[in-house]
């Protein structure tokens, strides 16, 4: 007869035996999980302190009261100190960091190293992780065009607080305005262009904003104030450039009321004039009157051609019999070739005043969206601040490249914060 006691002894044995090594197996995997959760959040935090350091230093990298080396340490540090997630508080394995700056191309790279300690996974012969990440950013050149309502609702105090905000705002910029450019533009019946595109532009900026000469007068022609900023003396030309190496773009456009001024060619007697034409109020309520005069697009209010709007044309007389019979009529202006006044053909030569000036209500503000998006087009970044009650803020938020970027000061002394709100917005786009 077989002894099945002894089997069952031996059986029993090895299953125990087996029971034992699959537990030791599990504590083993269990434990290296609960230490690769650890370890990734070690990792996960060093990546933050790192991203920091980099960003930080990008931000600060013309600053100078720190070199940009001390800045990324300073932070990385504070977001990774010794010891943090239970890894060495010092020596072997305690957190390390380096920063290197390419001054070419202003960026900042910060590489950070700590260990991982073990706890369950001793166990299987681990003590520690070694774990390391980097962190980069870069500071983005970059062009800025200020265009700053000049017109006679800004007399008195908006337009002393409007110059000690703008100045506020350049200022933000004194540390880079060795590589950065500003221009700066203003803008009345026509527009002015203070300072061309270039570099260390904060003393010229703020002398011509401060000056006597940059007074309220006249009206308000905020389309060719936007068009003259794409032109050779404002923003430069960067299409076709790669992404990674295009120079940020920003206009900062004030206003505190409604266009009322427009600019193209106007022909009489065979001769063109390149003119500002305006109205006599705006066209928030109903529509206004027709300027008796043509502006020089000088910039200088006192500069006009003298010559009645109404009368422009193809040779064609206001007193001409073809158009006898109409109330203040009007003969046809060049800018009708591409808007036609609503009723009347694109070569119409006699326009009655009402109709005349209804489409300029239209061109004012109509002119200023169409010149805005040109430059959204071409990725330029627009801000629009808008001053007091009268102000057409749907027209500034449409300006804008987007809602947030419109910004609504009720009363003057209001700018200052929100320029220099602006500039740090500005200056936070400009690291990547």
């Amino acid at each position: 007869m077989q002894d099945t006691t002894h089997n069952k002894k031996s059986e029993s044995g090895s299953v125990l035996i087996m029971i034992a090594v699959l537990i030791f197996t599990l504590l083993g995997f269990s434990a290296l999980g609960m230490e690769g959760g650890r370890w990734f959040l070690v990792r996960a935090e060093l990546s933050k302190s790192v991203d920091a350091g980099a960003l930080a230093a990008a931000r600060n990298i013309a600053n100078p009261w720190a070199t940009p080396q001390s800045i990324a340490l300073a932070y990385a540090n504070a977001n990774f100190p010794a010891g943090f997630l239970g890894t060495p508080g010092s020596g072997s394995g305690s957190a390390a960091f380096t920063t290197t700056v390419d001054n070419a191309t202003n960026k900042v790279t910060v590489t950070g190293n700590v260990s991982a300690m073990a706890i369950l996974a001793r166990i299987w012969g681990f003590n520690a992780i070694p774990v390391s990440s980097q962190g980069t950013a870069q500071r983005r050149d970059v062009e800025i065009v200020l265009v700053l309502d000049r017109s006679g609702s800004m007399s008195g105090t908006p337009m002393t607080d409007l110059k000690q905000a703008a100045s506020i705002f350049i200022d933000q910029f004194a540390a880079t305005q060795g590589t950065d450019k500003m221009a700066l533009y203003s803008f009345a019946t026509s527009v002015k262009m203070e300072r061309a595109m270039g570099i260390n532009y904060v003393t010229p900026m703020k002398t011509a904003i401060n000056s006597s000469n940059f007074k309220a007068d006249g009206y308000t022609n905020t389309e060719d104030a936007i068009d003259q900023t794409d032109g050779p003396q404002g923003f430069t030309d960067q299409s076709g450039t790669p992404g990674d190496k295009r120079i940020q773009q920003f206009m900062i456009l004030f206003s505190d009321g409604w266009p009322t001024a427009f600019r193209n060619n106007f022909k009489t007697k065979g001769v063109t004039y390149d003119a500002c034409v305006h109205l006599d109020g705006d066209c928030s309520n109903g529509t206004p009157g027709l300027g008796n005069d043509l502006w020089k697009p000088t910039g200088n209010e006192a500069d006009r051609w003298g010559i009645d709007p109404r009368t422009t044309g193809p040779g064609v007389s206001v007193g001409n019999t073809a158009c006898q019979g109409r109330s203040t009529p009007t003969v046809r202006w060049m800018i009708f070739d591409t808007y036609a006044v609503p009723g009347y053909t694109a070569t119409a030569t006699c326009i009655p005043q009402a109709n005349l000036c209804a489409q300029v209500c239209n061109l004012v503000t109509g002119l200023c969206t169409l010149k805005a998006q040109e430059l959204k087009n071409k990725r330029i970044t627009i801000y629009t601040i808008g001053l007091g009650t009268d102000q057409n803020k749907a027209l500034m938020k449409s300006i804008a490249s987007s809602p947030d970027l419109y910004y609504d000061s009720p009363s003057s002394d209001q700018l200052k914060s929100i320029f220099q709100r602006v500039a740090q917005d500005i200056k936070l786009r400009l690291v990547l």
